[in-house]
Order: C-alpha cells, then sequence, then structure tokens
C-alpha cells in the first residue's frame, strides 16, 4: 500500500511534536496508578481515579489528534532525536481512540466487579500495564518497538489470565497461550530484523516507502512477510492454534472482555501497518485468505452449537478474527478496519453484560414460536438480498468489475442477516423478507459509505487479488451460508445429525495441539494453598464449558 503521508518536522517544539510528547506521556498516568497500587490498600482508591483519569485523557489526546491529522494529514512527529517518534494517521488515532475508551469502561467496570477481592491491588496493577503497553503499541512508528510493546501486553495480560491460580482450567489455558504467543514474538522478531537488514531502518513511514520502490520481492521481504502473517494468525487464535481463547473463561469477566475487544485483534492492527510488505508476497496474503475463510467457517458452525454464553463469544471471536484477516488478505484494508473496531465494541459489550442473559433467555421463553422460511420465501430473500446489493453499491459508486472483493465482501455481509430471519407465525414470512431486504439495503450502504471515506485513509491494496483467493473465500463463506440454512431449516436431518456431534467438539482441533504443547512444554500446575499438583485431567479445560 503506498504510503503518501509526510513526516512532520521534529525541529523545535512545534504543535505536532509537543502533541507527540503528550503521545508518549500518556502510559505514564497508568504506570503511576500501578506504583501507587503496589504501595498498599491505602492508596489503592487514588489509583483507580489515576487510572481512570489517564484513559480519559488519552480519549482526548486522540481526539485532538485527529483533528491535527484532518488538518494537516497523516505523518510522524517526534519531540527531539532521543524520544521514539510517534505515527499520527487514521489507523493510530482510531486505535488509540479505542482502546483508551475500552481501558476506561474496563477500569469502572473492573472496580466494582472485583470490589473486596484481595487481588484487587494486583489486578490493577496488571491492568494498567497491559494499557499502557497497547497504548504506546498502536502509536510507535518504529516496528521494534511495535513488538517489543506486542509482547509485553500479552506477558502483562498473561498474569491477569492466571488471576485465580488455583483454577487448573485457566493456568492450562495461560499456559498454552504463553507457549503460542512466545513462539509468535520470535517471529516477529526475526522479520523486523530482516527488513532492517533490507532497508536499514525501523521508522515504520521510512519502510512503506521504501517498499513502493521495490518492484520484485527479494529472500528477505519474503521471509518477512511470511513471519508477520504466521505471527498474526498465532496471536489472532486462528484455527486450529485456537484452543487456549476457548479456556480463559475462567478468568474474570473484564478479563475476558479486554482480551476479546483490545488485546486478539491486535495481529490485525499489525498487518494493517505492514500491508505494503504483504502486496508485494501474493503467497503470503493467499495464506491468510485461506485460513482466515477457514477459520471462520468453522468456528461459525461451531458456535451454532454453544450453550454457555462466554464460550459462544469466544468461538464468535475466534471466526470474526478470521474474517478480518480474510479481509487483508484480500487488501480491503479499510473494511478490516470496520471490522477491528466494530468487533471490539460489541466483544466488549457483549462480555460485561453476559450478566443479563438469563433475563434474555426468560424472555426468549415466553415469546411466541418462530418458523423459519419456506423455500419460497428463502428464494425471494435471496433476490431481495441481491437487489438491496445491487442499489446500495450503485449509490456508492462501487464498480464491481473493480470492487469486485467489496461486492463480494458486502454480499457476505448482507447474506449474513439471513440466519436472523424467522417468523412468528407461518403466515407472516413474506413481512419478514421486506425487512430483510429493508435491513441488508442499509447495512450494505453503511458497508459502501465506510469503504468511501475511509478507503482514501487507508487505501485498498494497489495489487488485486488472485481470482483463486476470491474463488476461495466465496467458497467457504457461501458454503456456510447454506449449511446454516440447511441446519436451521431441517434441525433433525441428516446433515444437521451428522455435524452436530462433530462442531461441538470442535472438530477436535485443539486436542492434538495441547498434546504436542504439552510434550514441548509440560506445564506445572500447583494448588497454591497446599502446594500439590492440581487435577488438569478432571477439569474442564478441553471441550466442557462453563453454564
Amino acid at each position: 500500500m503506498p504510503d503518501i503521508s509526510t513526516v512532520f518536522p521534529t525541529a523545535g517544539p512545534s504543535l505536532q511534536a509537543m502533541l507527540a510528547l503528550l503521545i508518549l506521556l500518556l502510559p505514564g498516568s497508568l504506570l503511576l496508578a500501578a506504583w501507587m497500587a503496589n504501595r498498599g490498600s491505602q492508596h489503592l482508591a487514588r489509583a483507580w481515579s489515576f487510572a481512570e483519569g489517564g484513559a480519559l485523557l488519552a480519549m482526548l489526546t486522540a481526539l485532538l489528534s485527529a483533528i491535527e491529522v484532518g488538518l494537516n494529514g497523516s505523518g510522524s512527529a517526534s519531540f527531539s532525536d532521543w524520544c521514539p517518534s510517534v505515527r499520527l494517521d487514521a489507523l493510530s488515532v482510531m486505535m488509540l481512540l479505542l482502546t483508551a475508551f475500552l481501558g476506561w469502561v474496563i477500569l469502572r467496570y473492573s472496580r466494582n466487579y472485583l470490589a473486596g477481592d484481595k487481588g484487587l491491588a494486583h489486578y490493577l496493577i496488571w491492568l494498567c500495564l497491559t494499557l499502557a503497553t497497547v497504548w504506546l503499541l498502536v502509536i510507535f512508528n518504529n516496528l521494534l518497538l511495535v513488538c517489543l510493546a506486542w509482547s509485553a501486553s500479552s506477558l502483562a495480560l498473561h498474569q491477569l489470565l492466571i488471576f485465580y491460580k488455583d483454577r487448573p482450567a485457566a493456568l492450562m489455558a495461560a499456559h498454552k497461550k504463553f507457549f503460542i504467543s512466545r513462539a509468535a514474538d520470535v517471529l516477529t522478531l526475526v522479520a523486523t530484523l530482516l527488513l532492517y537488514v533490507r532497508f536499514d531502518t525501523l521508522e515504520l513511514d521510512r519502510i512503506a516507502i521504501a517498499l513502493v520502490n521495490v518492484h520484485e520481492a527479494d529472500t528477505n521481504i519474503e521471509i518477512a512477510a511470511y513471519l508477520f502473517v504466521i505471527s498474526a494468525i498465532l496471536k489472532c487464535a486462528q484455527l486450529p492454534l485456537h484452543g487456549w481463547l476457548l479456556q480463559v473463561m475462567e478468568a474474570p469477566t473484564p478479563v475476558s472482555a479486554l482480551l476479546h475487544a483490545g488485546i486478539v485483534n491486535i495481529g490485525g492492527f499489525i498487518l494493517l501497518r505492514v500491508s505494503g510488505l504483504l502486496e508485494l508476497v501474493p503467497a503470503a496474503q493467499l495464506l491468510l485468505v485461506m485460513v482466515g475463510s477457514i477459520t471462520a467457517t468453522l468456528a461459525a458452525l461451531v458456535m451454532m452449537t454453544r450453550i454457555s454464553v462466554k464460550v459462544m463469544l469466544a468461538w464468535s471471536t475466534c471466526a470474526q478474527m478470521g474474517f478480518m484477516l480474510l479481509e487483508i488478505g484480500l487488501g480491503a484494508y479499510s473494511l478490516a478496519l470496520l471490522h477491528l473496531l466494530a468487533h471490539s465494541l460489541y466483544k466488549a459489550y457483549a462480555f460485561l453484560a453476559a450478566g443479563e442473559t438469563v433475563s434474555r433467555q426468560r424472555m426468549l421463553h415466553i415469546a411466541p414460536a418462530t418458523h423459519p422460511l419456506n423455500f419460497a420465501q428463502l428464494c425471494l430473500a435471496f433476490a431481495g438480498l441481491g437487489l438491496a446489493l445491487m442499489l446500495s453499491g450503485w449509490l456508492t459508486g462501487l464498480d464491481p468489475r473493480h470492487d469486485a472483493v467489496i461486492w463480494l465482501l458486502g454480499g457476505v455481509l448482507a447474506s449474513g442477516l439471513l440466519p436472523l430471519v424467522s417468523s412468528p407465525s407461518e403466515n407472516r414470512g413474506w413481512y419478514q423478507v421486506i425487512l430483510l431486504t429493508i435491513y441488508a439495503f442499509g447495512l450494505s450502504l453503511l458497508y459502501g459509505i465506510w469503504h468511501f471515506i475511509f478507503g482514501r485513509l487507508l487505501p485498498a491494496s494497489t495489487m488485486p487479488p488472485s481470482i483463486f483467493s476470491i474463488i476461495f473465500a466465496a467458497i467457504c463463506l457461501f458454503g456456510l451460508l447454506i449449511v446454516q440454512q440447511i441446519v436451521l431449516g431441517s434441525p433433525r436431518g441428516a446433515l444437521s445429525r451428522w455435524l452436530h456431534p462433530r462442531a461441538f467438539a470442535g472438530f477436535h482441533l485443539d486436542e492434538m495441539v495441547t498434546y504436542l504443547t504439552l510434550r514441548i512444554w509440560p506445564a506445572r500446575l500447583t494448588d497454591s494453598k497446599r502446594n500439590r499438583p492440581l487435577n488438569v485431567a478432571g477439569s474442564r479445560f478441553n471441550n466442557k464449558e462453563k453454564l
């Protein structure tokens, strides 16, 4: 992706330089809060206030940065030669605003959720450190510092995942995540070293400009692209290395919200940062498309069999991360950013509001029975989806000859509404079809408008994806849609009876990964109270769910 940004002047205390210094100092409030929490319980209340105030200040700074980027364009800025440079563009500003807002919400929620817990100070310390490293990650312009911050955020999160040290399921899941994350860290560091050797710089803006002038990838560029892709696949919980994401539910609910809304999707952010590198290696993009498509398809099928709310949300995250990586592999960077932002906000709300699920289930029991659409109504629904997609594409000026990927993803998004369509009675199916068409039109129109606006801030790939990538993604995603419709329409049919036990078991993908992980690096789980091994074999870390 060509980088058309300008580098802000760094001589003298310019407005951009002062803004860069302010951004770099933002994590200081969280570090101060962590230091105060470590001093003793008498300072804990003030520590919470400092942390929440720091998150509010970060949101305000992100808004000021957005104004600056809107007025002067994107670029990098540094307060002085000894300060790390800060990346100021649409991606960094939106990510800083997102992570600051999520941090503030999670801090507020955690303060009441863990009130009276003996480990509250320990929790606040590591939560502040996790948020601080994420803020640094999204604003650094130095690739090495970005990779180190990514690793540090994972290490800090690890302490939150093992908050309850007497729960074997939590310790086992954290053990698996730690092993996979450290492997990903090694890959990103090696990739960074290869790019430094090739371009003699670690500054992201300079690397992006240099990549524009590269017409054919050499060995260093190819290997670096593959390493970044594999690292993102590992940390975004793609199949079959997804088990840890499903098994960390023993951690406090705010930790689950932080993980699913602000940590697991960082791999997508890293790939957006090095998108120009990926365009030079089509095979790396194809790998993203294939892994993302398969993960999105299988995880969505498994999610249909879940009864535990948190486990269902975990499978949803796995599928959504697959779809995000698929979009990046197809070069739809602006839509991948939309996916990242929307998923983060939704998943944070879903986890923090999981306690209301019982009330919602009671309402479902007293609601009138629903019926799936019959064949004629289903055909009309597909026709309505096509009409809505064409109309919204025409209004937003998207040409299917040049924007085939956007049309494909828009069609998948609109078709995703089909499983939600059901009729309260047998004779109201046509009414539901009309509503589906209206909703699909509105959703596709918003999708096109987002691409129209942010496609200029995060331009699509200059290299169109291969026909094979588009066909592979279309087969997986529309195949998923067809299977879902068959299962929902005939829950006792042959396909449903064959598919359900396999999907409920997660297609047995995690068992082998768990076995290999424990063979390579055995887990030493001990009961902190009795100093004896925990009964991992009898725990729920495998396929059982916590209701």
